[in-house]
């Protein structure tokens, strides 16, 4: 019997047991729960234990102290979170365009803000806290390094001719769009008002990429 795909890469390598690496997953996404809910100050390893319902001791024995763990779970949402812009991406198909592009990243934002909104709530706790704890510093840099490459191989096939920068640009609209609307699910005006600004971002930067190679 194989590991399920989504484990973390830590408790699909972590011998001996198929239990132990499930185990170790449960008390991840526990603290996972509790950030989206009450935030980073809310983890402890009695609230992790408790929520995961498993000993206290189970606790310590994957994770020596708090931060570890929480460097675990945000790990763990990177992950998830690539894998769900990765799908996005190449669920466009090709060859794509950039109004395809902008289509499929509103909706993105979409079901991000209302099917993902508590991993969207937690993704900003870590990326807040990442300028505090030099760990998560260092973990976000790297994923937003690997988002940032996604982005750029988007737009160099759509004839980019500064694909890092456009990437970047894109990236912190994608971010405004989502810090904007994170207090309540968006509602049919606040979908295509974010529709509107990522059409609109994606046919600036088309006029920009043909006036570059004229």
């Amino acid at each position: 019997m194989t590991l399920p795909e989504d484990l973390p890469d830590e408790a699909v390598r972590m011998p001996p047991s198929r239990k132990g690496a499930l185990r170790k997953t449960a008390i991840i996404d526990a603290a996972l729960s509790i950030i989206g809910q009450e935030g980073i100050q809310g983890v402890s390893m009695r609230a992790v234990a408790a929520e995961a319902s498993v000993p206290l001791g189970t606790v310590t024995y994957y994770f020596t102290d708090k931060e570890e763990l929480i460097e675990a779970a945000f790990l763990r949402h990177t992950q998830r979170e690539s894998a769900r812009i990765v799908s996005a991406i190449e669920g466009l198909g090709a060859p794509v365009t950039s109004a395809d592009v902008a289509r499929g990243l509103a909706e993105f934002v979409v079901q991000g803000l209302s099917d993902y909104r508590e991993q969207l709530i937690t993704e900003y706790q870590f990326l807040s806290e990442s300028a505090r704890r030099d760990n998560l510093h260092r973990a976000s840099t790297v994923w937003l390094k690997s988002l940032t490459a996604h982005l750029e191989a988007t737009v160099t096939a759509l004839s980019s001719s500064s694909p890092e920068t456009d990437a970047r640009l894109i990236l912190a609209v994608l971010a405004g769009l989502e810090v904007d609307h994170l207090g309540a699910r968006p509602g049919r005006a606040e979908q295509r008002a974010i529709r509107a600004a990522l059409e609109r971002l994606f046919q600036g930067l088309s006029e920009l990429w043909v006036q570059e190679r004229t």
